[in-house]
């Protein structure tokens, strides 16, 4: 393809677009000059309104956000380009059995995630740019990774904001239809590849499961919103007093059930609305409590509600946790970042009365990367605290 035969888009005159410090979205509000439909789902080059270069990106037409940047070049989506592209994203990551592979824009892959469970790779297509050159992507993947099989899922949330159907997962290869055993943060857990939420499980914790576990020797653990029983099941491990996992999930307690019993550890597993069983609990009855809640905070419209109940989930869980007690808490919502999560912690402990010390800053796993221009790839950020 010659330059002259792309689509192009050209940036509004006088405007703030993001793109123009790094950003790799444009929003359709931002374009002064779009390409015309019969591009959306394909390569367009970018340029600001003096004609700079801001890279190659899928168009999507009629979409929010109207471009989203694979490239700082002009240049193709291709086999080559993609077989680059996947081969530097795992030559960042660390051979651990359980790994995310592509994190979307960070990997020059916008709308793709990527993650690997040993043997298989489980993918999610969010973007029409990525439905259209998903071949390539898989071709290059089953290549370089060899996989036995790949489990498509296409029923993220956020394919709605593109215009995309919500359609069923499919297998390519062979891809198991019950839970499979998958080394992740160092312990052998069971993973449901097919149905499980996101890509099967939660990744972006396994380097935080080592931290807050070995501190939970002796204590007596509260793991709230536990999932699989990601950070009880390592307590448990560890020597951990007594631990109860928390959870409104039937079939994600049943996976946690199931990891504690295939090592033989006791772990007490509720199936309960968080918010309800902490007013069953005594105060100061725990030593250690983990706060890992969903994205409560997913838009601007969801702001107030969402900290509002972020600042009571976080009173709740002071009030059974003992003086001098540890909190290990997360927000998985890149509007409420580690500034604003510390600081709703601590206006929490004021009007508790207590005081909180920060033992270990804690983040997603490195291989979940974040781009300092795109802000929305770092989204999951945490404390280990000592609450006094």
């Amino acid at each position: 393809m010659t330059d002259s035969d792309r689509g192009a888009l050209r940036l509004k005159p006088g405007g703030r677009s993001k793109a123009l410090a790094g950003h790799p979205w444009i929003l359709k509000s931002e374009i002064d000059t779009e390409p015309g439909k019969e591009w959306s789902g394909r390569p367009v080059v970018a340029t600001g309104e003096h004609g700079e270069l801001l890279g190659t990106g899928f168009y999507r037409e009629g979409g929010r956000v109207a471009w989203r940047r694979f490239r700082k070049d002009i240049g193709d989506f291709d086999a080559k380009f993609v077989e680059k592209a996947l081969q530097v994203a795992v030559q960042k990551r660390k051979g651990t059995p359980a790994r995310r592979i592509v994190w979307s824009e960070t990997d020059s892959m916008p709308g793709l995630v990527l993650d690997q469970y040993g043997s298989y790779l489980v993918a999610q297509i969010n973007t029409e740019g990525m439905e259209k050159n998903w071949e390539l992507v898989r071709t290059a993947a089953l290549k370089l990774l060899q996989p036995e099989g790949i489990w498509i899922r296409r029923d993220a949330s956020g394919r709605k904001l593109e215009g995309l159907e919500i359609l069923q997962g499919e297998a390519f290869g062979t891809v198991p239809e019950k839970p499979i055993l998958v080394e992740i943060g160092g312990m052998e857990v069971w993973v449901d590849l097919r149905s499980g939420q996101k890509t099967g499980t939660y990744l972006d914790q396994q380097e935080n499961y080592g931290i807050v576990a070995q501190e939970s020797r002796g204590r007596k653990v509260l793991d709230l919103f536990c999932h699989n029983g990601g950070f009880a099941l390592r307590s448990a491990k560890a020597g951990a007093s007594e631990v109860t996992g928390v959870d409104s999930s039937r079939p994600s307690l049943e996976l946690a059930r199931q990891s504690a019993e295939h090592h033989g550890l006791k772990v007490r597993w509720a199936q309960e609305d968080v918010t309800r069983f902490l007013r069953t609990c005594r105060k100061g009855e725990y030593d250690l409590v983990i706060l890992d809640p969903p994205g409560l905070v997913k838009s601007r419209e969801s702001a107030e509600a969402g900290n509002k109940l972020m600042a009571e989930l976080h009173r709740n869980s002071m009030k059974v946790l003992a003086r001098g007690g540890l909190l290990a808490t997360f927000s998985c919502s890149h509007r409420v970042g580690s500034e604003e999560l510390l600081g709703m912690v601590k206006q929490v402990a004021k009007e508790e009365g207590r005081v909180v010390q920060i033992k270990t800053t804690l983040g997603q796993s490195s291989d979940h990367p974040m781009d300092p221009a795109f802000p929305e790839s770092r989204y999951l950020s945490g404390f280990l605290l000592e609450v006094k």
